[in-house]
Parts: structure tokens; C-alpha cells; sequence
């Protein structure tokens, strides 16, 4: 009801449905321990932001609406490992997962092939991308080699991207696993394809390169763009063909913006991004009817018109507190056309400091602005970082249970 901008009930809630609406796991480590839940270790299923799955007690705790397909995964214990946290907490990771720690203790992520793909060094929380297969070219290469398109931080999988869904034998299993979770459950379920286009631009040439290449190699640009499409779009079908009718949103994913505005003017956007962004939603679209989520940080104000044409659904994570992205701006003039998945609370000037009063009245706030006439799904401004008290996370999801229902 929501989605098709009507006033449910409540506003839906969304709590770890994919990999920048959920929590880190030292932080959901104290959250379990505030909670008193102690049966098991916390799984860790994202190493690179090392974000945990929000378990059942949780999800009914806090009334989650919605859940990441990858949990319908992995579900034996024997494919986990025990792991240890910076702050010495326990979880467990999948078995798959390629790392090493070196002499200073950094750990190493690593491909298949053994290339270091990110290095977390010992006092951080996060894998840091240390691999860019062209980095070192002058200009995007003429021809792409398939395996080079995926050595890079992020083409280090998490469930359900273990399989490969164009092996038939792990095809069923993709299809099998989701089909339960959506007829076992009363979740909306999310899958993450990706389908990254700018961000795999920067994870092939590295950030400034790439956003060279945009104005200057502009016909390397769009040869790389065209191969993406062209295998995100195989991808597609076979999700679609697979799983469509399990699937309620197909999240895709494209960091586009910085903090003052997009990484490239609207019109450059417009020329060269927007019609392959419209090729897969309008693929989506005809196929099947999942709802298209696009994930995009930073000040993507003076995009939204052209994601809303080339055919996007939802948006998250709302970044309010970027420039031109005040709540009240963007529910006026995109509130009928777009979904807004998230902005409902500040993560980074009210959730980790502020008193528990303050976290509900900005709660409060977000959904008096963005849950009029429907076309929002509660989420915080992005992940809970490690550093967010539990004591904080409760407030704010007893306000939205409080303050959300119509």
C-alpha cells in the first residue's frame, strides 16, 4: 500500500533488508546483549561493512515488514565460521570467504584467485577496496576480459551470490531457498542485484580516474556502460525467470552522490547513464512485477526527475543531510512518483548522541513529513554504525512502532 502511495495501517519498517538498511555487528552485539538474547553468535554475512543479519526475535521485536532474501541462505552451521570482533565480541562469517591476517594483523580479502581485493587494517571497521584492475591504464580498455569486470572489493559475494545462478544445479537451489522464504513468511522480500554502473566504473579505474573518463573518454565510457547493461541484463532474466514472482523489490545499487550534489552535472547523467538505467527497469518492469529500489548516498536532488522517467520505484537511503535533500523539499515535489525508503531518522547528528527524547522527536518529525499519502518505508539514514548505543536503536524503533500508525 505504501509502495502505490496509499496510507496503510502503519508505516512499514525495514531492518536489515540489504546492505545499507541494516547494522553493524558490534553494534548488533550489544544489541542482542541489551536484549538478552544469548542463543548463538550473530552472523556477519557483509565482511567488507561487517553488517550482521538482524535475527527472528529481533525482526518481531522492532515489527520489521520486510527481509533480505540472502536469509533464506546458509542455513546449516556448518557453512559459518567463528570470527572476532575489534571490540572482542564473537559472530560468525560464511565458510566461503577468502581471508587471510597478515604480520601487522590487517585482514586481507581476497578473491579466488587470491588477489588481495581489500584490506582492513587492525584498528578499523572496514574493508578498504586495494585492487583496481585498470587503474594503471591510460584509458578504458577497447575489449573487457569477463573475470576482469569482477576483481574488485565488492564482486566478494554475499548471500545469495555464493551461487552461480547460471549453473543449473545452483539455480535450483537459488530458486528453491527464495520460494520458501517468500511462502514461508509474511515478509516483503528484497533481493540485491547490484546492477552498478557509476560504482563499477570507480571499482574498475578508481574514483578519480573514472570521473575522468566520463568527460574525456566519454565513447570509453559508454563502451564500458553498454558491456554492463548488456550482463546485467542476462542477470536479470535469469532472476526474473527464476525467482520474479518471489521477489517483491530488486534493489540495484549506485552511489551518485557526494555530499553538495551528484558526481557528474544532470546533463551528463542525462547523456549518458540515464538510458541504461531505463534499458534494465524498463526490462524489469515487462518482465515481472518487482518493484525497482534504487540505493544512491549523498545529494541526488537534481537527479530524481530523471531516476523517477527511467522508470525507479523506491530510493533509499534519503540523505537529508545532504545539500538539497531536506525531507520536506523532497516529499513536496517527488512525493507522488517516488517511494522514499529511509531518511526517517539522523544517523549522524541525532542517533549516536542525542538523548532518547530527541531520537523519538526526530522520528517523529521524518514521519509526519514523508508518511503522508503513503510512499514511505521507515529506515534509518543508512547502516547503525558499531558506535550506536542499543539503548538508542530501541528509542528509535519504539518510535516508529508509536508514532507511525495511522
Amino acid at each position: 500500500m505504501s509502495i502505490s502511495h496509499r496510507e496503510p495501517d502503519r508505516v512499514p519498517i525495514d531492518f536489515g533488508s540489504m546492505r545499507s538498511t541494516g547494522i553493524a555487528t558490534i553494534a548488533y552485539n550489544k544489541l542482542r546483549r541489551k536484549l538478552k538474547i544469548d542463543d548463538g553468535l550473530s552472523r556477519m554475512y557483509d565482511f567488507q561493512q561487517q553488517l550482521a543479519y538482524p535475527e527472528k526475535k529481533i525482526r518481531d521485536l522492532f515489527h520489521v515488514d520486510v527481509i533480505d532474501a540472502g536469509q533464506a541462505f546458509l542455513k546449516d552451521e556448518n557453512n559459518w565460521r567463528e570470527w572476532i570482533l575489534n571490540d572482542g565480541s564473537k559472530c560468525l562469517i560464511p565458510k566461503y570467504l577468502n581471508i587471510e591476517i597478515n604480520e601487522e594483523g590487517a585482514v586481507l580479502l581476497k578473491n579466488n584467485d587470491d588477489i588481495v581485493l581489500g584490506i582492513k587494517p587492525k584498528s578499523s571497521l572496514y574493508e578498504d577496496q586495494s585492487y583496481w584492475v585498470y587503474k594503471d591504464m591510460q584509458k578504458i580498455p577497447d575489449v573487457f576480459d569477463k573475470k576482469d569486470l569482477a576483481k574488485h572489493l565488492w564482486s566478494v559475494p554475499s548471500p545469495p551470490w555464493h551461487l552461480n545462478i547460471f549453473d543449473d544445479n545452483e539455480y535450483k537451489i537459488f530458486i528453491k531457498n527464495i520460494k520458501k522464504l517468500y511462502s514461508e513468511t509474511n515478509y516483503s522480500v528484497m533481493l540485491a542485484v547490484g546492477c552498478n554502473l557509476f560504482e563499477t566504473g570507480t571499482w574498475l579505474r578508481g574514483m578519480e580516474n573514472f570521473l575522468c573518463d566520463i568527460y574525456l573518454d566519454k565513447k570509453g565510457t559508454v563502451r564500458l556502460l553498454d558491456k554492463l547493461t548488456e550482463d546485467y541484463i542476462k542477470l536479470l532474466d535469469k532472476v526474473i525467470k527464476g525467482v520474479g514472482k518471489y521477489v517483491d523489490l530488486l534493489q540495484f545499487g549506485d552511489d551518485l552522490g557526494a555530499q553538495n550534489g551528484p558526481f557528474m552535472s544532470p546533463d551528463v547523467f542525462k547523456e549518458i547513464f540515464k538510458p541504461r538505467y531505463e534499458k534494465m527497469w524498463d526490462f524489469v518492469h515487462s518482465k515481472c512485477d518487482c518493484k525497482v529500489f534504487l540505493h544512491s548516498c549523498g545529494s541526488v536532488y537534481e537527479l530524481i526527475p530523471h531516476l523517477i522517467d527511467a522508470g525507479l520505484d523506491i530510493i533509499n537511503p534519503v540523505q537529508t543531510t545532504a545539500a538539497n535533500m531536506e525531507p520536506e523539499r523532497l516529499k513536496k515535489e517527488f512525493g507522488k512518483d517516488i517511494t522514499f525508503w529511509g531518511g526517517g531518522c539522523n544517523t549522524r547528528d541525532v542517533l549516536p548522541g542525542k538523548s532518547l527524547k530527541e531520537i523519538k522527536e526526530d522520528v517523529k518529525r521524518r514521519i509526519d513529513i514523508f508518511g503522508k499519502g503513503g510512499g514511505f518505508v521507515f529506515n534509518q539514514i543508512h547502516n547503525l554504525l558499531a558506535d550506536i548505543p542499543p539503548e538508542n536503536i530501541i528509542a528509535m524503533f519504539e518510535a516508529v512502532y508509536e508514532y507511525g500508525k495511522y
